[in-house]
């Protein structure tokens, strides 16, 4: 399909779907249960929202196919896309670190080119990664680009677990985005054109939207930082919206990615998958950070609280975005493939289960006991 995106009566609407984590092969009935209840969620975002594009943030079909001719997984990234597919809506992509670890990449990026409906191709003059490009968006009349879309590789796990376990946007890659921006600058008469960023791991400045929990913070609610941030307890800032449900997986290393969105001057949003339980937006230097929870049900996640996040960005001022999710259970529908317990959690109770399990063996007593219950009868209520 050809890149033909544009406004539609002054609106353009971006979904994403956050970590399906999918399977090669649907061999059970639990399986089976599991990508039904993802493409129910799936369909409900399209009917309610009727998007102008999807984006997968990575992690879509996460086991590798030893055939010879990678038939099986085209077949299978098919039926997992069914939803989208079957839309007509045109959709893209990036890869994430699970898809990097079958080292299969280049059949990946084939794969998802034969979809008829999947738009985007990968820029060779990129030195690193297997699919990093951009797409632009045209005004309602179609006669000028007023937005510009960025798929961006983030790669796999770093060399040296010691400096970070996952690898990150490197220099390469940077100075690639930073040419290609002064590219489309150049070729609009010098006009910066406002650009949002799409990829799977999130950048080392999200941990600028937490602040460490204070001591009775920890009690619930809280969580334990990434890695090398895993000495403290961290909470959302004032301010920021949504859910933290885990440390942020970003690298441990900066490599300046945020830095030279900064110093380019057209980054307005990134929006990042990989953690499956966090589901906030924040602005850092004026620059919107937003995690996309897990859209899927195949990997470890908050009972009925996969979703799809809504992007839209208005015509009138392409340099502002609006954002927020909607959780399967918000759309009324009824989850096959979990049981009655963990189908009715809300998340933020299945977290503060293990916690009450913790301190109920004495590791904080009864009063912290008490405050956390006290915390899951006020989130029933809400």
């Amino acid at each position: 399909m050809n890149n033909n995106l544009k406004f539609k009566n002054g609106k353009f609407t971006i979904m994403t779907l956050g970590d399906l984590h999918e399977n090669l092969y649907i061999d059970n009935r639990d399986k089976r249960k599991r990508r039904e209840d993802m493409h129910n969620l799936v369909k409900a975002g399209i009917l309610t929202y009727k998007p102008d594009l999807i984006v997968l943030l990575g992690d879509t079909l996460s086991e590798k196919d030893g055939s010879e001719d990678f038939k099986d997984y085209k077949s299978a990234l098919s039926d997992i896309l069914k939803p989208v597919i079957d839309s007509g809506i045109p959709f893209t992509y990036v890869l994430g670190n699970h898809e990097h670890d079958q080292g299969q990449e280049e059949k990946i990026v084939e794969a998802y080119k034969e979809i008829e409906t999947c738009i985007g191709e990968n820029d060779p003059t990129c030195p690193r990664g297997n699919f990093n490009c951009n797409l632009l968006v045209k005004n309602t009349e179609g006669t000028d680009d007023i937005l510009n879309l960025w798929l961006i590789d983030s790669n796999n796990c770093c060399d040296d677990p010691e400096v970070s376990i996952y690898d990150w946007v490197h220099e390469d890659q940077i100075e690639w985005y930073e040419k290609t921006a002064q590219r489309i600058k150049d070729e609009h008469g010098g006009k910066t054109i406002p650009a949002i960023v799409f990829q799977h791991t999130p950048v080392y400045e999200e941990y600028e939207l937490l602040r460490e929990a204070k001591p009775l913070e920890k009690l619930y609610g809280a969580v334990e930082g990434h890695h090398k941030f895993s000495d403290k307890k961290y909470i959302l800032k004032d301010g920021v919206e949504g859910f933290l449900g885990e440390g942020p997986c970003a690298p441990c290393y900066n490599g300046g990615q945020f830095q030279s969105w900064k110093k380019t001057g057209d980054v307005i949003g990134a929006f990042f998958g990989h953690d499956h339980l966090n589901d906030f937006t924040g602005y850092v230097d004026g620059i919107m950070l937003g995690q996309n929870k897990t859209s899927g049900f195949c990997c470890y996640t908050d009972g009925c609280r996969s979703l799809v996040r809504i992007i839209n960005v208005y015509e009138e001022n392409p340099w502002k975005i609006e954002s927020h999710v909607r959780h399967f259970k918000e759309f009324g529908l009824k989850c096959t493939c979990l049981g009655p317990i963990m189908s009715t959690l809300h998340d933020r109770d299945s977290i503060a289960l293990h916690q009450l399990g913790y301190i109920g063996a004495g590791i904080a007593g009864a009063a912290g006991v008490a405050a956390i219950v006290k915390k899951i009868i006020k989130n029933k209520k809400s």
